[in-house]
């Protein structure tokens, strides 16, 4: 997978999921580790969204059977 640079500053932006404050509606955050301000990004698809967190809930759940 590429990362994706920040525009200001060029680091690698990290990827979070998080949920809206109103809606409750989970979204992916993109932000730039080094200082948020300089980029933030969302993306509210919900199928995609629904897609991204049910594959990271399967990783979890086999890194855990593994232990």
């Amino acid at each position: 997978m590429k990362n994706v640079a920040c525009l200001v500053c060029g680091s690698p932006l990290s990827v979070r999921a998080a949920r809206g404050r109103k809606s409750n509606k989970p979204f992916l955050m993109l932000v730039c580790p080094r200082d948020g301000r300089h980029f933030r990004g969302f993306i509210n698809d919900a199928g995609y969204v629904r897609e991204v967190l049910s594959r990271l809930d399967d990783r979890v759940i086999s890194e855990k059977a593994d232990e």
